[in-house]
C-alpha cells in the first residue's frame, strides 16, 4: 500500500498477525473487537481531532478496515460500536456509516488505491433494546387502503442498508460479550 509513511503510526494498524483490533473507549460504546482476516488488511482509527479536520462531518465510525483480495480489489469494512442499540443510537450509527464512507474515500485517494469493490458495515454491540422497546408488530396493522409509514428502525434486521449515493450496503450486527469483547472473521 502506497503512502502509509505519511500517516501517524497510531492512526492505522496492519494485520501482520492476521488480525486488526477495533477499540471504542467512550462510555456509551466501550468495546474491543478483534477482526481476523487472511488477506491484506489495514485498520484506520478516525476520532474527533485526528481525522480530516477540514471535512464538515461530525460523525466518525470507530473503525475503517480496508481489505485487499487476491484480485487486488479492495473492500471497505466500517465498524461502529454501541453498548446498547436503541432507536437513537441506531440513527446515529447510520450517520457514522455515511461519514465513514466519506472518510474512507479520502484515505483511498491518499493511499492511491482503486475504488472499493464493495462496502460492508457492522454494528458492534452488547445489548439490543431497539426492537424490544418498540410497539407490538401486530399493532402496526392498518386497514386496507390506509397508508402506514415504516418505522425508522425497521432496517435494523435487514441484511442491507441504503447509504448515501452508494445505494445498498451489506449490514451485519456483531454481538459482544457482557464485557464488551468479541471476535469476528472477515470472509
Amino acid at each position: 500500500m502506497n503512502n502509509l509513511q505519511y500517516f501517524v503510526a497510531n492512526f492505522y494498524e496492519q494485520n501482520d498477525k492476521g488480525y486488526v483490533t477495533i477499540v471504542e473507549t467512550e462510555k456509551q460504546g466501550e468495546a474491543e473487537l478483534t477482526v481476523h482476516s487472511d488477506k491484506q488488511a489495514i485498520s484506520f482509527r478516525i476520532k474527533a481531532g485526528n481525522g480530516f479536520t477540514y471535512l464538515a462531518i461530525p460523525n466518525t465510525p470507530d473503525g475503517l478496515v480496508f481489505v485487499k483480495d487476491e484480485n487486488n480489489d479492495w473492500t471497505l469494512h466500517i465498524f461502529e460500536c454501541k453498548k446498547t442499540v436503541t432507536e437513537k443510537s441506531w440513527d446515529k450509527a447510520k450517520k457514522q456509516f455515511t461519514d465513514g464512507i466519506l472518510n474512507a474515500h479520502m484515505l483511498r485517494g491518499l493511499l492511491n488505491i482503486s475504488n472499493f469493490a464493495s462496502i460492508k458495515v457492522y454494528t458492534v454491540f452488547r445489548e439490543d433494546k431497539l426492537l424490544e422497546n418498540t410497539q407490538d408488530p401486530s399493532l402496526l396493522r392498518q386497514q386496507v387502503g390506509v397508508r402506514i409509514d415504516k418505522p425508522r428502525f425497521i432496517d435494523w434486521k435487514e441484511p442491507n442498508l441504503s447509504i448515501l449515493w452508494y445505494g445498498k450496503v451489506e449490514h451485519t450486527p456483531i454481538r459482544l460479550d457482557s464485557n464488551g469483547i468479541g471476535e469476528f472473521r472477515l470472509e
